[in-house]
């Protein structure tokens, strides 16, 4: 669906300290500043704004602050791959 890996976006959300921010099954559930991503794969708008498809999953994930200015969520400079891997394991998680 996304053209990653969800086992490498696993380990990429740890990598880029996602977790420090999210709550995320299977990885960690201490991040608090943002949403959890529990059941994001069933969510219908992401970012509160864009339809739950795997490009704006993976246009959210690489460059959040183009999608929705001033959002708290950093832009982390995050490959093209890496974040079609990190949208392929966030769509695991129902």
């Amino acid at each position: 669906m996304t053209g990653g890996e969800p086992a490498r976006g696993k380990e990429l959300v740890r990598r880029y300290g996602c977790v420090s921010c999210h709550a995320i099954p299977g990885v960690a559930v201490d991040g608090t500043i943002g949403p959890s991503l529990e059941g994001i794969a069933r969510r219908e708008i992401l970012a509160s704004k864009v339809p739950n498809e795997p490009k704006n999953m993976i246009r959210w994930i690489r460059d959040p602050q183009g999608l929705m200015p001033g959002s708290v969520m950093p832009d982390m400079d995050i490959t093209e791959q890496e974040g079609r891997d990190i949208a392929a394991f966030l769509y695991t998680l129902r």
